[in-house]
């Protein structure tokens, strides 16, 4: 009978072990998943703000007017400085704005951090791009740059959550900047 009390003392106390164990484990998991998350969106930052992405988009400034037509696409754009500079733009940009429309990345952390910029270099190529479109017959080019652009968009004007205390307008009301 004693044998019988042990043993069954020693299953409550191994099943009391593992269930804390794995509570502890699932904790520990998802810290770590907040850290690769972060990990990832100073990544994407970093590739988006890179200085080869800031020469490609200042090298693309004004391409709209370079390339007026189809016709002058057709004839002038292939192998230019431009096609680098859109090619480049297409391996940074593209490849992080589908890894957040596919929730790889969190949109939402992405525009907070640089919706502004992602915008304005957007609005820069769009007329370009439309046209790109139209002569390659490609509804889909840049369409991830695209979504988080209209994603951003869509964001800035989105309310904050009324109970993040980082979103209180008046959180540092009364608090004076002093360098």
């Amino acid at each position: 009978m004693a044998e019988q009390a042990f043993a069954a003392a020693s299953i409550v106390v191994s099943l009391i072990a593992l269930g804390i164990s794995a509570v502890l484990l699932t904790r520990q998991n998802k810290q770590l998943e907040h850290e690769r998350n972060a990990l990832a969106i100073l990544d994407a930052i970093a590739r988006l703000t890179d200085p080869a992405i800031v020469g490609a988009f200042a090298q693309l400034e004004g391409i709209g007017g370079r390339y007026p037509d189809d016709e002058s696409v057709r004839r002038s754009f292939i192998g230019s400085a431009d096609d680098r500079a859109l090619v480049l733009v297409a391996q940074y940009v593209e490849t992080v704005a589908c890894l957040a429309r596919r929730r790889v990345l969190d949109a939402s952390l992405l525009v907070d951090a640089v919706g502004f910029m992602l915008r304005s270099r957007w609005d820069a190529i769009r007329p370009f791009v439309e046209r790109w479109r139209r002569v390659r017959n490609n509804d889909f080019l840049f369409e991830n740059f695209e979504w988080l652009v209209m994603y951003s968009t869509w964001w800035k004007e989105t309310p904050r959550p009324p109970h993040d205390l980082n979103y209180d307008p008046g959180q540092f009301a009364g608090v004076e900047f002093k360098v």
